[in-house]
């Protein structure tokens, strides 16, 4: 049978996670047998977004590939950072092995790969896992969650290297602090609910909201993310307190500044937002039977009803 080496770029902050595992397998459907993993920000450690080294990026790899990709042989090779797309391809053309496919969901990866000889397989994102989101699992020791995307002899290894204890620290030296996201409740001239079904994680139905942008009060941002995502206008009734529970958000140290929202005017759409599947309408008497991205959503809902 003839080789087929693909590349895979990644920075591997922490290793190769469920997404892209699942984005690998769906290359061995193409009979890949041989895949080069190129780790980039190689020259990169002990900070917030870059906090493990080449060694261990590529140990957690090697692990990584043993545990779920058994029938192809992996490579591991470092790069360093390099901004301009003509000289990253020049330095990976001229310090790799030979490939044939470029395995990538990466926008600029693409970019970089378009006018080569190269053949550009393109990842259907199917597990969207954000490496900001793992890092803040592994800082707060959220064992059940970093089990849902890693094999257990990487889980091993995190806690070999003391990993959480690694993460906390350099949180704390570089002063990383909660982001402030805004929530909420909406309810229509029918007395139902109004909530956003998420499409990307945490799955689940959730209060219309989002994050908090700079320059801008907790009162016209839950404004603004309302019109956003649903196309209505309203106006802040009353606020409903703050939740800042660090584990309150399983994607990072979210605080939420909750309100009770007032219809003006407007016509009810769903956003374009690829993070929004749809709006949907509830009986608050149905509230127990609805599975909340964020918890404490229900709290607020309950405080509102007051």
């Amino acid at each position: 049978m003839n080789t087929k080496t693909w590349l895979f770029i990644t920075r591997a902050q922490p290793w190769l996670h469920a997404g892209q595992i699942d984005g690998i397998q769906q290359a061995l459907d193409q009979w890949i047998n041989k895949l080069i993993v190129w780790v980039w920000s190689a020259n990169k450690e002990f900070t917030n977004e870059n906090p493990f080294t080449y060694g261990e990026r590529k140990t957690m790899i090697e692990l990584s590939a043993q545990a779920l990709l058994q029938n192809i042989e992996v490579e591991i090779f470092p790069i360093p950072d390099l901004w301009d797309n003509e000289a990253w391809r020049n330095y990976i053309l001229n310090n790799l092995p030979p490939f044939q496919y470029v395995l990538t969901g990466n926008a600029r990866v693409q970019e970089v790969f378009k006018d080569t000889e190269k053949t550009l397989i393109p990842i259907e994102i199917r597990s969207f896992v954000k490496w900001t989101t793992i890092r803040w699992h592994l800082a707060t020791g959220n064992t059940e969650e970093l089990g849902k995307v890693l094999p257990a002899s990487v889980l091993e290894y995190l806690e070999e290297i003391r990993a959480s204890e690694r993460l906390r620290e350099i949180f704390n030296k570089e002063r990383k602090t909660p982001s402030l996201v805004v929530d909420v409740v909406l309810i229509d001239d029918q007395g139902k609910l109004i909530l956003i079904h998420r499409n990307n994680f945490p799955e689940g139905v959730a209060l219309a909201g989002g994050f908090n942008d700079y320059w801008e009060t907790s009162r016209i941002a839950a404004i603004r993310e309302v019109e956003e995502e649903t196309g209505l206008k309203i106006e802040i009734e009353r606020e409903l307190g703050t939740r800042d529970d660090p584990k309150r958000d399983p994607r990072a140290h979210n605080v939420s500044r909750a309100f009770k929202g007032k219809i003006i005017w407007g016509t009810l759409r769903s956003s374009a937002d690829d993070e929004i599947k749809s709006i949907v309408k509830i009986d608050p008497k149905d509230l127990d039977q609805v599975v909340f991205a964020f918890p404490d959503h229900k709290d607020m809902i309950l405080e509102a009803l007051r």
